[in-house]
This record gives structure tokens, C-alpha cells and sequence, in this order.
């Protein structure tokens, strides 16, 4: 398996390591839900709601370094990434395999220092504010240059592209295999040269009412509810004004086989978020 920190500046702290090595790293997959419940019939209370808070847990660390010199090292750069991210307020990220969970170390204790071997425990506070782990999965649409016919599909295919759906338009239907437990949150990237990008996914509309010239792109990300278009200079403009607002461009996409409708000249990508309670062990 592989365990580490990434800090918000991209810097890596391996914690599996000739010089680092985790004691119990599955304390980290602890998971829980909160819940409300409400008064029923008789005094018996039913479920409102589950949700999840901040959640703390900690992990120790056995250093265990061949000098003085790589010791101060190591403990200096894991100072300065913990250090860095609390103070800017920039969460890291813990990646278990493939999978990470946004964090904030917030404390750091030591046990049986051995300044002769350069060792020592360093025990660390973590905070989780958003408490899933996450992994990515990305699905590709690229534009198509040549446009031959229309579709013409000979059986059904049971699925509903949504009121308003031209089935004549000489445009793109393929599928997007949704693996996650329940609906995903995902990001859009529209690459130009398009005007009004839009892609119908599972019978729902995204829709943004601007245009990219080539080498431009759009994105839409439903975690953090932003919309930027970026030039080609790397110049990056808030367009959130530019979405549909007849049709929620923050849906997320539901789970299983989903339908994917888009224009054969543009240019799509769909990353999906697999936000789980605990990650794939292996």
C-alpha cells in the first residue's frame, strides 16, 4: 500500500518510508455518521437525517533517520508543510493507494526521542472538515471533426434524454459508467473553439452561455460550486453569470450507466468524485 501527505504546495511526505514508518495507519479509516431524529407515533423516534462533521483522528509516526542531518531534514520539511497549510488555511491531502481525504494536522506530541539513533514517535492531531475519502475518475469526449449522418439506433436504449431533447440532431450519445456508491459531485471542462457549451448527462442540461476560442477552456465543479474559463495566456475569469439558470448546473451525476449527450464539434471531460466513508483497503 502507499500512505502520504501531499501539501497544499505539492510537496510529499512519504510515510511509508526507509526513514518513516506508520504504527496502526488504520486508525485513519475510522467511520462514522451523525444523525437527528424527530418524535413519531408513540414516542418512537425516527431518523431525520445523517450527515458527518469534522471529524479528529491521529497517527504515529516511528522516525527513524541514519544522521543528524537527515533527521533535521525530515523534521524541518514535516514542520513546514503541517505548519504552512493550518496558517494559509489550505487543507493537504492524506492519500491512502488512490484514494484522499483533505486535512489539516493541527497537533504534534513526541515520544522516546533517542538522539543517538536520530529517532523518535511523532504523534499527529488530524482534522478532516469534509470527512470522505476521494478518488477521481475521468471520462473523455473529444470533439469529432467529421460529422456523417445522423444516429439512428435500432432498439431502445431505456433511457430518457430529457424534455426538449432534438433525437434528430446529428449529436453524440455515449455512456458514462458511474461506479460510485450514490450520485457523484463531479468537474466539466469545455474545450473551445465552442459557443454555448452544453452536454446532457443522464436527461440533465449543463449549459454555459459564453464562447471559447481554441485553446480555451471552461470548468464547472460542482464541490466547490465555482465556474472559471481559462485563456490561453493561463488568465483565469469567473463566469458563474454565464450558466443556465433554468437547469441546475451543480446536479450531480446519479450512479450506474449513465447516458451522455453532447455536440459532435465539442470537447468534453467528466471527472467524477467517488466520495466514500473509507477507502479501498488494497
Amino acid at each position: 500500500m502507499t500512505l502520504y501527505y501531499e501539501c497544499s504546495d505539492g510537496t510529499i511526505i512519504n510515510f511509508i518510508s526507509d526513514t518513516i514508518s506508520p504504527e496502526e495507519p488504520e486508525t485513519l479509516l475510522r467511520n462514522e455518521w451523525n444523525y437527528s431524529t424527530i418524535s413519531g407515533v408513540g414516542g418512537i423516534a425516527r431518523i431525520k437525517r445523517f450527515y458527518k462533521d469534522a471529524q479528529e483522528s491521529e497517527l504515529k509516526l516511528q522516525i527513524l533517520a541514519d544522521n543528524a542531518e537527515q533527521y533535521n531534514d525530515l523534521m524541518r520539511e514535516m514542520h513546514r508543510c503541517f505548519e504552512r497549510d493550518v496558517r494559509t488555511l489550505q487543507p493537504g491531502k492524506i492519500w491512502w493507494n488512490d484514494f484522499y481525504k483533505e486535512i489539516f494536522v493541527v497537533e504534534a506530541e513526541y515520544e522516546e526521542f533517542e538522539e543517538l539513533m536520530e529517532s523518535v514517535i511523532k504523534k499527529i492531531g488530524i482534522l478532516s472538515v469534509s470527512p470522505y475519502w476521494t478518488r477521481k475518475h475521468s471520462f473523455t469526449y473529444p470533439a469529432l471533426v467529421e460529422v456523417v449522418g445522423t444516429l439512428d439506433y435500432p432498439f431502445d436504449y431505456g433511457f430518457d434524454f430529457g424534455t426538449g431533447y432534438d433525437y434528430d440532431r446529428a449529436d453524440v450519445v455515449e455512456f458514462l459508467d458511474n461506479t460510485t456508491v450514490y450520485d457523484s459531485n463531479f468537474e466539466l471542462i469545455f474545450y473551445g473553439p465552442c459557443d454555448n457549451p452544453q452536454v446532457v448527462i443522464g436527461g440533465h442540461y449543463y449549459t454555459l452561455y459564453t464562447d471559447l476560442a481554441t485553446g480555451e477552456y471552461a470548468t464547472v465543479n460542482s464541490r466547490s460550486k465555482k465556474i472559471r474559463k481559462f485563456s490561453n495566456n493561463g488568465q483565469e475569469e469567473n463566469i458563474f453569470y454565464t450558466r443556465d439558470k433554468s437547469s441546475y448546473i451543480f446536479e450531480k451525476i446519479p450512479s450506474g450507466l449513465v447516458p451522455v449527450n453532447k455536440g459532435r464539434g465539442l470537447g468534453v471531460d467528466i471527472i467524477l468524485y467517488d466520495e466514500r466513508g473509507e477507502p479501498e483497503w488494497i
